[in-house]
């Protein structure tokens, strides 16, 4: 008898202490799966599938492919994907088939492309005269892969974002203008990691870890202004995570009332649109 009670001491010992060495990581993977969103996975996907090694970290610019007329494998942002694709269907076709053999530049009228800027451009869009062509994916994309990286395509390109001359926009342009992204993620997609943090990683501005640490517009505005909010400092557990994370939110007290505004119009914006990416292209 005291033997059968002595093994299940001993099993119930060995299962608190696995739990306590196991309890972080199991807490991260949990936040990770209860607030993974598209953009997020995309951005992964993205590099784990080498899209950044030719078209430049987070698609920012393309790496030299000698006898390419533009001379450089065409970056995600500043417009050019307005010269490849006019919508999601074209995109994912990219995606998946890779470089078509005799691709024109896309003519969809909101581009405004005239005739001898598309000449100029034909090279850019036709034979692809470099070494250098986009592969398909088609045979190694499962499940959500695809839309998860036409997401991410859309908010690193800027293919999405708040219409021109709105609240949304001012938002958005203030949080490029302060590198809010470069810890925040894509647009404010989050989940870049932050070591001793109770996630393992920083918020985004929208979805579950957002709205769990921000409950209330006053919070936000604590959040940017003071750089924590008062609930979660004085809570005994999550004080704790708030000294030993590595990254901790500055404090921007200079922010104005507008700009709160703007910021919090652009975390309203996100939400509605599912963090950026619903909806079609706006050449704003």
């Amino acid at each position: 008898m005291k033997s059968r009670w002595l093994r299940v001491l001993i099993a119930a010992i060995f299962v608190a202490v696995l739990l306590f060495a196991l309890g972080p990581w199991m807490v991260g993977a949990w936040w990770r799966y209860r607030s993974a969103n598209p953009v997020r996975r995309g951005v992964q996907l993205a590099r784990e599938l080498g899209c950044f090694s030719c078209h430049g970290e987070l698609g920012r610019a393309g790496i030299v492919d000698p006898g390419r007329e533009e001379e450089d494998v065409p970056g995600w942002g500043g417009g050019v994907w307005m010269m490849y694709v006019a919508n999601d269907e074209e995109l994912k076709r990219y995606i998946l088939d890779g470089s078509p053999e005799n691709h024109e530049p896309v003519q969809a009228a909101a581009h405004q492309h005239s005739e001898e800027g598309d000449a100029e451009h034909a090279g850019a869009g036709g034979e692809h005269p470099g070494h250098m062509k986009m592969p398909a994916y088609r045979t190694v994309l499962g499940g959500t892969d695809l839309d998860d990286l036409v997401a991410a395509f859309k908010v690193l390109s800027g293919m999405r974002k708040p219409p021109g001359g709105s609240p949304a926009r001012r938002g958005f342009d203030q949080a490029r203008r302060w590198d809010c992204f470069s810890c925040h993620g894509p647009a404010g997609s989050g989940g870049l990691p932050n070591p001793g943090s109770f996630t393992g990683f920083v918020p985004g501005w929208h979805g579950a870890d957002f709205d769990e640490m921000v409950h209330d517009r006053a919070e936000f505005d604590a959040w940017i202004r003071e750089g924590s909010i008062a609930r979660l400092r004085d809570h005994f557990i999550a004080s704790r995570y708030l000294e030993s994370q590595r990254l901790s939110m500055p404090a921007y007290e200079q922010m104005t009332e507008i700009q709160l505004d703007e910021l919090w119009a652009y975390t309203e914006w996100l939400e509605d649109t599912g963090g950026g990416y619903q909806g079609d292209a706006n050449p704003w």
